[in-house]
């Protein structure tokens, strides 16, 4: 129930291959995770520190880890949640990612290139 009523809209396509919500405060993100999937769960483009993430309903707190992301850039990493199998629904698993702050988006502009030089 928390993740489908007083939530909107979630992540935009290029984000997070799956269907996504947003609560109002715009600080816990909830990820649909149709079956079983075959590795980790990736997430791209979140400019936000990650309080903590659980499965709703159960309440496991699961670990993450961010790849690729340089200190001196302004691009955030992947961030890739692992997901035990027995904590897994059959059908659907929802996944709350709890943000320090309201949702940040890397949205990166991309156009002709004018120049190659």
């Amino acid at each position: 129930a928390e993740a489908l009523f007083e939530t909107g809209k979630g992540l935009p396509a290029g984000h997070y291959p799956g269907m996504s919500a947003l609560s109002k405060d715009k600080q816990t993100l909830y990820l649909f995770v149709e079956g079983v999937p075959t590795g980790s769960i990736a997430l791209k483009g979140i400019k936000n520190e990650i309080a903590r993430i659980r499965v709703v309903g159960e309440g496991t707190i699961l670990p993450h880890t961010i790849y690729n992301k340089l200190y001196w850039s302004d691009r955030p990493g992947i961030i890739y949640i692992d997901v035990p199998k027995e904590k897994l629904d059959k059908q659907m698993t929802v996944i709350a990612v709890l943000l320090n702050k309201p949702l940040e988006l890397y949205r990166e502009n991309v156009g002709a290139i004018e120049n190659n030089l």
